[in-house]
């Protein structure tokens, strides 16, 4: 018999027709597979029970979405080719850049394989994808492969059943792939001389040295104009990650896996200060491709951050990187889209997303709601990401950075343009942040839908775990434009069907309306409790002001009136200060639960005679879990709710989500967070593609 098979998912650029042409064989069918758009068919003959058992097989291996079958009339094949492309009009699931594979790594050190060295080196189970898809289907000439012609010796195992290259589109040798400008053995001797050296990867370029050279990581901060936000750091090795972090069962198998994200570490070995500043955590990360596997071999650890100037998008030129004077490791393939490498954490046992980029994107999260319409979710200007929305599944971009950059806006605008292409996206609806100046909010003349900031970030929650009835949300954060006019920020929401209810927030505090206010703490403790002659008289006068129920804001006005900061030179550095002061204490100084920030401040401020800093600073995080607990019972009493949903910058704090997480399960509480998005601002696009469809 003969059936014709179109299988729907991440079937492209992870070896699917190779696979199905070696389980055919395998099987004694005859037939063909090829690529159509961003799916695959086949037409398949032989035995009934042997279709069946091919079938079987390939939904085993790959992540196939659904897929669709008929008999068609008998077709006589000879053998089971791979055909070439064509194309349909069905969704593509594309598949995200993959770290370089256990097997390319052993024949990359084999000094007898002639890959040996081979900075390109890759298979059809790993190599870039998403940096490299010009269009689809995904096939050589698609990519950026497409100026390097393959080799004679290459050709044949890319024609070759049974080898793991097997129509691997990103095949290359020595002899015929891309090259870099400078032997990689001279460039790791640059780093082990202490100098800065610009690399070249998957998503863009990296400046790296070594993390004992204390003169070049300084100037590295002084390129990027980045004064104390700690450097992620790569490591060689695993082994090498665990003498200086704690690495539970968790975070190892995220160092491990083909996104090799940075994860944010506890310290238990610590570099100069200049590397990782104050921070209790060290971000490390593994070699994701050949480059970074032959220099870590040679010189490790590396300081290895994006080459930027903070605020704007990872660099991909290769004229552009020259401004920065550092010695440059470049190669000839082109990358097509700038992606930075994710950022993830464990907290309580669940994986919470810093930055979701490489590794991750564009890899699709389904929802129970089903867009009627393609629909751009355009998310915020802070750490923005945008996402489209098809049938049940949305589409999730990379993260870009803050819109107020015109670089970073214009990449993310022109992103869109290339993410709606390769995925087909008609962009027929467009929801934006409720902001009314925000960059996002105005890129389009016609926005059809503007959603409240903190109800997206709840619904991104509810969205991902695909929750039912009644969820009471907590979304705490440094700012978010109000249904009322107000800076809202600690808000918690009853989410009822399709009616939502603001109904606990911090009472509203009286804050200049100026963006230095998120900055400087001291300017925002001073806001709260006055003494300011300048900043009282604005507020007597209600001049430049706004109301404001910020979480991030009191946390700010807590760390500066225990001194232990004032000022914020990066986002949530305040935030971050304070917790770790809290991580010293032995234990916590009793606060009252209450939502009134000034009440809060007085406390403290009164008990500063009393207890030390640390005390105080565990005191106030367990405080706001304690206050968290206590709306949770109240609206569990008053309306049965069970299910609790965490979500906003604030929950990246490990004491508060850890803390809350464990008191709330204690009192009977299911609760849930974001773990395929950022709580952040980063992934509120899920949040608004969720609300946007349950109103269709």
């Amino acid at each position: 018999m003969t059936r014709k098979l179109t299988f729907h998912g991440i079937v492209q650029g992870i070896g699917f027709r190779p696979a199905a042409q070696r389980t055919a064989k395998d099987l004694g069918i005859k037939g063909q597979v090829k690529n159509t758009g961003g799916n695959v068919s086949l037409i398949i003959s032989g035995s009934k029970q042997a279709l069946d058992e091919y079938v079987r097989r390939l939904i085993a291996l790959f992540d196939i979405k659904e897929y669709e079958t008929e008999n068609i009339d008998e077709i006589p094949f000879s053998d089971f080719e791979i055909v070439h492309s064509g194309n349909d009009n069905r969704t593509p699931f594309l598949t995200p850049d993959l770290a370089t594979c256990d097997d390319c790594e052993k024949e990359l050190r084999d000094k007898n394989d002639r890959r040996y060295r081979h900075p390109f080196i890759s298979c059809v189970n790993c190599g870039p994808r998403y940096t490299i898809i010009k269009s689809l289907p995904y096939d050589r000439e698609n990519i950026t492969m497409s100026p390097f012609a393959m080799c004679d010796r290459c050709k044949t195992e890319y024609r070759s059943v049974y080898d793991r290259r097997c129509h691997a589109q990103t095949i290359a040798c020595n002899d015929c792939g891309p090259k870099t400008n400078m032997p990689v053995e001279s460039a790791a001797e640059l780093l082990k001389q202490g100098k800065i050296l610009a690399i070249k990867d998957i998503g863009g370029y990296h400046l790296a040295c070594r993390t004992d050279s204390v003169i070049s990581v300084n100037k590295i901060r002084e390129i990027k104009g980045r004064e104390t936000k700690p450097f992620a750091v790569m490591f060689s090795s695993l082994d090498e990650i665990k003498a200086y972090c704690k690495v539970n069962g968790k975070e190892e198998a995220l160092l491990l896996s083909p996104a090799r994200p940075i994860v944010l570490l506890e310290k238990i070995k610590d570099f100069d200060s200049s590397v990782c500043g104050d921070s209790d955590y060290i971000g490390a990360f593994l070699p994701c491709n050949p480059i970074q596997i032959l220099l870590l071999d040679q010189v490790s650890p590396l300081v290895m951050t994006s080459a930027n100037v903070s605020g704007e998008p990872i660099i991909t030129d290769d004229e552009e990187i020259k401004k920065f004077g550092v010695a440059v490791l470049s190669h000839n393939r082109e990358i097509l889209t700038p992606i930075d490498d994710s950022v993830v954490c464990v907290t309580a046992g669940r994986t919470q997303f810093i930055r979701r980029a490489r590794g991750y994107v564009p890899l699709t999260i389904e929802i129970d709601h089903k867009a009627v319409r393609d629909t751009l979710c355009l998310g915020g200007d802070l750490k923005a990401a945008f996402a489209f929305h098809r049938d049940n599944d949305v589409f999730f971009s990379q993260h870009f950075g803050d819109l107020d950059d015109k670089a970073v806006y214009d990449c993310y605008k022109s992103n869109i343009n290339r993410f709606a292409k390769l995925h087909g996206f008609q962009t027929e609806k467009i929801v934006s942040d409720a902001h009314p100046g925000y960059y996002s909010s105005n890129m389009f003349e016609n926005t059809d839908r503007k959603i409240q900031h903190h109800k997206a970030h709840t619904a991104s929650v509810i969205a991902e775990h695909h929750l039912k009835g009644k969820v009471l949300g907590f979304a705490f954060d440094g700012t978010g434009y109000g249904d009322d006019g107000a800076v809202w920020g600690s808000e918690v929401f009853l989410f009822e069907e399709k009616k939502i209810s603001r109904v606990e927030h911090l009472k509203y505090a009286t804050m200049l309306s100026s963006d230095e206010v998120s900055k400087n703490a001291k300017l925002a403790l001073d806001c709260y409790l006055g003494g300011n002659e300048l900043v009282d008289k604005a507020i007597e006068n209600h001049i430049g002001v706004v109301l404001s129920s910020s979480m991030g804001r009191l946390f700010d006005a807590v760390c500066a009136l225990l001194e232990i900061k004032q000022y914020n030179s990066y986002e949530g550095e305040c935030a971050c200060a304070l917790e770790s002061m809290a991580k010293k204490a032995e234990r916590a100084y009793s606060l009252t639960p209450s939502l009134d920030p000034i009440e809060i401040l007085n406390e403290i401020k009164t008990a500063k005679s009393k207890a030390p800093a640390e005390t105080l600073a565990l005191g106030f995080h367990l405080m706001i879990c304690d206050l968290i607990v206590r709306i949770a019972q109240k609206y569990k009493k008053q309306y049965g709710v069970r299910q609790i949903a965490l979500s906003g910058g604030v929950f990246n704090n490990r004491i508060i989500t850890a803390r809350s997480i464990e008191k709330l399960e204690e009192k009977g509480f299911t609760v849930y967070m974001n773990e395929s998005v950022p709580c952040g601002d980063g992934g509120i696009a899920l949040g608004q593609a969720y609300l946007s469809s349950m109103e269709e």
